[in-house]
């Protein structure tokens, strides 16, 4: 959480944190992971690092759009206002509670980052066929349709479901076709463990405000299911990611160098100890679930990279 003393940031350091930029990770993971399952599962594939750049960007600019959009809503209905009373603190990326960013400004570059990002999947739909046209409309709605009306995934318990399909499936796969121009159903499959650590860094944001959401008449699946199954839930996510990487590397479906991935595990068992000891309630919740949050969003970006080492070792140093 930011230091309220401190001297508030400007210029590109504040759009970054309007941006939420740490959690950046989460998009550029994918990108990278469906570009590598494209070379190593196509070895006569003609790679176009220019097209490869644009969708990093893309990808980018379309989480960009979400968290800005989500910040925006968030606001409005009151869950990112400081409240002393509830021991709520300024939430979100806490530019707009903070007065540091005007509602407006933030409009303007959310609909600036989405109209950038389809023209770009336009572009790449010139390049590699209907499925990037299919995938760019659905990442749009997705961004926007998050969090606001009249669908307002978030607030419905969905939006664990909509980060999976769009951040996992949706940027893997999309990634794969712009290199290869082609659908296929691995790369759908290869997302499992991402898609779940993707998740598993809302599941920690939804633990950690499980007591304020509910007041502002917000349900996540922590208030549908409770405190002690969303922990087992975040159990199942985080291990689980490493479970469908062993079992994809033991049928052959990726190289056993894949599984250097464990060697990000001692930090996932870690983050499950974690879970079990969120403080009760008030500020003092609040700060060890955002560490936890972001130690999460920690652990996709080492195991993402991990994996895509692992896979590109195999690739380069022993592919017959």
């Amino acid at each position: 959480m930011a230091d309220s003393s401190n001297t508030p940031p400007t210029g590109i350091n504040l759009w970054l944190m309007a941006a939420r930029a740490y959690s950046f990770p989460a998009s550029i993971i994918p990108i990278l992971f469906g570009t590598v399952l494209a070379v190593i599962l196509n070895p006569q594939l003609d790679f176009n690092f220019f097209n490869f750049i644009l969708c990093v960007i893309g990808a980018v600019l379309v989480h960009v759009g979400t968290n800005i959009i989500n910040d925006i809503y968030d606001y409005e209905k009151g869950i990112d206002k400081e409240d002393k009373e509830l021991g709520i603190p300024h939430g979100g990326s806490m530019v707009i509670s903070m007065g540091l960013v005007s509602l407006k400004e933030m409009k303007k570059a959310a609909v600036i980052s989405l109209i950038v990002a389809f023209a770009i999947g336009v572009y790449l739909f010139t390049q590699a066929g209907m499925w990037i046209l299919y995938l760019s409309l659905f990442g749009l709605l997705s961004a926007i349709f998050y969090t606001a009306k009249p669908i307002a995934l978030k607030y419905k318990a969905l939006g664990d479901i909509q980060v999976i399909l769009s951040f996992g499936v949706g940027m893997t796969l999309g990634a794969y076709i712009v290199q290869t121009g082609e659908f296929s159903w691995m790369p759908v499959i290869f997302s499992i463990p991402l898609g779940m650590l993707i998740d598993a860094i809302l599941h920690s944001n939804n633990i950690r405000d499980i007591n304020f959401d509910g007041k502002f008449g917000v349900k996540t699946l922590p208030i549908l299911i409770g405190e002690k199954l969303s922990i087992k839930f975040y159990y199942f996510l985080i291990l689980g990611s490493y479970l469908s990487v062993f079992v994809f590397a033991a049928m052959g479906l990726l190289p056993w160098f894949a599984l250097l991935s464990l060697i990000t595990l001692p930090l996932a068992l870690k983050l499950v100890k974690m879970s079990e000891s969120f403080p009760a309630e008030g500020i003092a919740r609040f700060e060890y679930g955002t560490k936890h949050i972001m130690m999460t969003a920690q652990l996709n970006m080492v195991f993402g990279l991990s994996l895509i080492v692992g896979l590109l070792i195999s690739y380069f140093f022993f592919a017959r």
